[in-house]
């Protein structure tokens, strides 16, 4: 072979390699959503989270944004992240100046003039393996127990295995919370706080669906106080339609030891429905979560509470609102409740005035289960009634993924508080894009 077609091969070869692999390259699908958030918030409650005599009526923006990135390799295989950036206000601060010495940025600053602060913060990274005899997810992943999230609901790291089958489906996984190694005297893997979790559901007509979840917690990490924390959560749930009504709902009972010589006696049960009325929904829900020496357990870690939120309530101020980002006030801020449970009833109605206009009121009303074995020094009143909230809140849809919306609640407090404080109130403005 001469020379020249010698080199005429190598080239030919080196281009083949080129393309074969720049083929592979493009192969991978990436797939990316998000969303903005900004909301302008007037309230005498949400930023503090006080309910208090004459308080002060605070103002101030909100500005949130998620990212999501998907590397999908195939039908089976995708690396699966979400990242979050927050403005717990504007103007809180700009330049890393947390710290006396600037060293430290502050989560969720940067909202002042100049910015210019790290806050980027990770949500999801997990590994995705869909196959048909089992799908397999593995990393940080956002994961919520089987009764409406009063127990957990966040991104924890673990491994989740699960089957879904025609009528039924399956899943089982182990979640690491903590581990404490924090003076360098622990063993990596030794003091650690860990959730072994089992789901499952059987659909057993096309109008009624059974299911069931446990939850192991142990937690000897000492990171939150509680050496030896092992709580067992068991419970079913259901849901199915008669005629026109949707229902939905759980039984859940725990046991095992809170802390030393303190048995974990918690128990709760949820009734929700749903029905079509005057070319709307209308929706209702009943909560009961025990208190007192019966407290209810909720997942908690380094940031507090890791679920025990009852977004399905659709409150502003006497739950958790679900626009709430980094400033999260509630009366009720999770089902635990400061150990003295909830009884709670919602109702709501939602409607759609137009394609592009939509709207939806809710009254909630709620009570403590029992008085803690510690009352929370809010509890100075002689009643256990919370108090009353009505809501409304109306949104505008500008196009496709551009929504602007406005939330208004008030509540009106029960004797449980002491006498003259204020009613707490709330009004959001809101500008939403997703993608």
């Amino acid at each position: 072979m001469k020379k020249s077609n010698k080199k005429l091969l190598v080239v030919a070869i080196a281009t083949a390699l080129t393309a074969a692999s720049a083929g592979s390259a493009l192969a991978l699908e990436n797939q990316f959503s998000g969303a903005f958030t900004t909301f302008f918030d007037v309230s005498n409650y949400n930023n503090t989270g006080v309910i208090a005599n004459s308080p002060k009526t605070a103002n101030y923006f909100v500005e949130r944004v998620r990212l999501g990135y998907t590397a999908k390799a195939d039908d089976h295989v995708k690396l699966v992240t979400k990242f979050e950036f927050d403005y717990n206000n504007w103007g809180n601060s700009s330049y890393n100046t947390s710290s006396a010495d600037g060293s430290l940025a502050t989560r969720g600053g940067g909202g002042a003039l100049g910015a210019d602060t790290t806050n980027i913060e990770t949500k999801h990274l997990y590994l995705d393996l869909n196959y048909p005899a089992l799908n397999t997810k593995i990393g940080m992943m956002p994961y919520n127990d089987a009764f409406k999230g009063i127990v957990f609901d966040a991104d924890m790291a673990g491994v989740l295995l699960s089957h879904d089958y025609s009528n039924a489906s399956i899943a089982a996984g182990f979640f690491r919370f903590a581990d404490s190694n924090n003076t360098f005297t622990e063993t990596l893997g030794r003091k650690t706080h860990d959730m072994f979790s089992l789901d499952g559901s059987y659909k057993v007509s096309k109008d009624l669906t059974l299911g069931a979840g446990y939850y192991f917690i142990k937690d000897n990490s000492e990171t939150n106080g509680t050496p030896d924390l092992t709580v067992h959560t068991l419970g079913v749930n259901a849901a199915g339609n008669v005629g026109p009504v949707a229902l939905s709902g759980f039984a859940v009972k725990q046991f095992g030891d809170l802390a030393a010589n303190v048995d974990a006696k918690g128990y709760a049960f949820n009734l929700g429905a749903k029905m079509p009325a005057g070319g709307g929904t209308a929706r209702a829900n009943f909560l009961y979560v025990s208190g007192g020496k019966d407290a209810f357990y909720v997942a908690t870690g380094n940031g507090g509470t890791e679920g025990g939120q009852f977004y399905d309530s659709e409150m502003t101020i006497l739950g958790r609102d679900k626009w709430a980002t980094t400033i999260d006030n509630a009366i009720i801020y999770d089902v635990n409740n400061n150990g003295e449970g909830v009884i709670m009833g919602t109702l709501g109605y939602d409607y759609n005035f137009t394609d592009k206009l939509s709207g939806a009121a809710n009254v909630g009303f709620a009570s403590i289960a029992k008085d803690g074995v510690v009352r929370p020094a809010r509890n100075s009143g002689e009643s256990n009634y919370l108090g009353t909230e009505i809501n409304a809140e109306a949104y505008y849809k500008l196009s496709a993924n551009v929504t602007l919306g406005a939330r208004a609640g008030y509540v009106i407090l029960g004797d449980y508080f002491a006498n003259g404080s204020d009613n707490p109130y709330d009004l959001k403005l809101i500008a939403n894009y997703s993608f």
